[in-house]
């Protein structure tokens, strides 16, 4: 506890705490979003990846916009109360807290910092993901381009058709 006998008002803190849900609330929505994209880079559905990039450029605007009401409100709470709290640190307005209400806001702001935490690893997860399929690609397009050059004739017949054997075959699907 701080020497600072400064309290927050029990309201203030339950507003904080609604506005620390909706936030992780979205964060969580945006963690399944970035399951269903590992999902579909793994089966390369391309179309539903497509879908699932609108949905994420749907919903990343309105996390963002939780984050930011949730750093206003609490530097707006620090600024009334005369405390000096960076606005993105609420834990450090818990010192200013009664126990139930710490309690209640710390609760809401672990499971915030944790769906951000799983989001930020799913995140990672995916970009590895799609580094691994991009060089994936690169070798098949380097494998075609070698036996196109190699034996030109064994992969297409005179009408410039793909005869679906031998090295051409290699790329079945554009991602």
């Amino acid at each position: 506890m701080s020497n600072d006998t400064t309290r927050l008002k029990s309201e203030e803190c339950i507003r904080l705490g609604a506005i620390l849900d909706i936030e992780g609330h979205h964060y969580r929505r945006l963690l399944r979003l970035a399951w269903r994209q590992n999902s579909y880079m793994q089966r390369q559905d391309v179309d539903r990846l497509e879908a699932n990039a609108r949905e994420w450029a749907r919903y990343l605007p309105l996390a963002n916009e939780a984050r930011i009401s949730r750093e206003r409100f609490v530097g707006e709470l620090a600024a009334r109360n005369g405390l000096t709290i960076p606005p993105g640190r609420v834990e450090d307005l818990l010192d200013h807290t009664d126990p139930t209400t710490t309690r209640t806001v710390a609760g809401a702001l672990g499971k915030v910092r944790h769906a951000a935490a799983r989001l930020a690893r799913q995140n990672e997860l995916n970009r590895l993901l799609a580094e691994f399929c991009l060089d994936l690609v690169h070798e098949e397009a380097e494998i075609f381009k070698s036996a196109v050059l190699e034996n030109p004739a064994g992969c297409y017949d005179k009408g410039a058709r793909n005869q679906g054997r031998g090295p051409g075959g290699v790329i079945v699907k554009q991602a």
